[in-house]
């Protein structure tokens, strides 16, 4: 029962749904990444992931001084159908598809979260 509420729990915040959605169509995010997919400072990007992470819904890495997102490989393969099929509709999917898509292509080109001065890509 605890697993449920924590998962719904982690998704039912428009900001967690978005960044799992992104996450769920890349193979990971930076912290950097999302922060400027979501245009929240660092730290909030931080709670919102952990919140994520505690659901079991993704993992994390660190390297260096960036953090890293990916879908959590144990997470249920029925759950992420149902989660594509509840939004597959929804107007902001492929805004937020093509956002992400640029930000990480632009971050990749300028070196990603290492770039000095890296320029403001939203």
């Amino acid at each position: 029962m605890e697993s449920i509420l924590s998962i719904s729990k982690a998704l039912g915040e428009k900001n967690r749904l978005r960044v799992f959605l992104a996450l769920m169509d890349t193979e990971e995010l930076c912290v950097c990444d999302v922060g400027d997919f979501l245009e929240l400072a660092p730290a909030t990007v931080s709670r919102h992931m952990s919140i994520l992470h505690q659901a079991g819904l993704i993992e994390s890495e660190k390297r260096g001084r960036w953090v890293y997102y990916r879908m959590d490989t144990a997470a249920d393969p029925r759950l992420l159908e149902w989660i594509r099929n509840s939004v597959r509709d929804a107007g902001f999917l492929m805004k937020d598809r093509s956002k992400i898509h640029e930000i990480v292509r632009l971050h990749r080109e300028n070196d990603h979260c290492g770039f000095r001065g890296r320029k403001k890509t939203v």
